[in-house]
């Protein structure tokens, strides 16, 4: 008697138990703590990096500065070439010394052309990644300014993301915003370097 009255009693609490825990499980389900629930944002970032107007912009200044390059690469080319043509025809006329120190000095002149096309071709790239990089900084600071407005926790990268909410798509307010904030970029072009 005594032990079935022990058993009725653990019985009993354990049903309390379960039900108190049940209880807390749903209520803390019901009412979720706001510091670890994430309101997502999802931008197109690189459509954004392709098409807003100031890479546009960039793209541009940069293939009109290529097409300046490849005009002046051109003429180099040709005028070694031209040299080269009259080495070549001087070979038999000139003494051995004497043509082998022509064909030296010119082989100096296409390491230094050969030099000069490399650095155009770093002129445009560092032109480019300096470009992209101040385009970057602005666009973070304006995906970052969204998101707070948004109360956005989360900021992913559309390509990142398979399934989401139209709601979640921030890309064209952005893409509206840093058209807005930055039209154009006046691209620096270091030949110095």
């Amino acid at each position: 008697m005594i032990m079935m009255k022990s058993l009725q009693k653990l019985l009993v609490a354990s049903a309390l138990a379960c039900g108190v825990f049940t209880t807390s499980y749903v209520s803390a389900q019901e009412t979720p703590n706001p510091e670890t629930m994430a309101s997502v944002m999802v931008v197109d970032y690189a459509g954004i990096m392709r098409e807003a107007s100031a890479m546009q912009d960039v793209k541009k200044q940069i293939r009109e500065r290529q097409v300046t390059y490849q005009q002046d690469i051109e003429t180099r080319q040709q005028a070694l070439r031209e040299e080269e043509k009259q080495l070549a025809q001087q070979r038999t006329l000139l003494a051995a010394d004497v043509y082998q120190e022509k064909q030296k000095q010119f082989q100096q002149k296409v390491a230094a052309f050969q030099k000069f096309a490399q650095g155009r071709s770093r002129v445009l790239d560092q032109a480019l990644a300096e470009s992209q990089a101040t385009f970057q900084k602005a666009l973070n600071d304006v995906i970052a300014g969204l998101a707070e407005e948004r109360r956005a926790t989360l900021v992913l990268h559309q390509a990142q993301v398979i399934i989401f909410a139209n709601a979640m798509n921030a890309s064209k307010e952005v893409f509206d915003r840093i058209n807005k904030k930055v039209p154009t970029i006046k691209v620096e072009f270091k030949e110095g370097s």
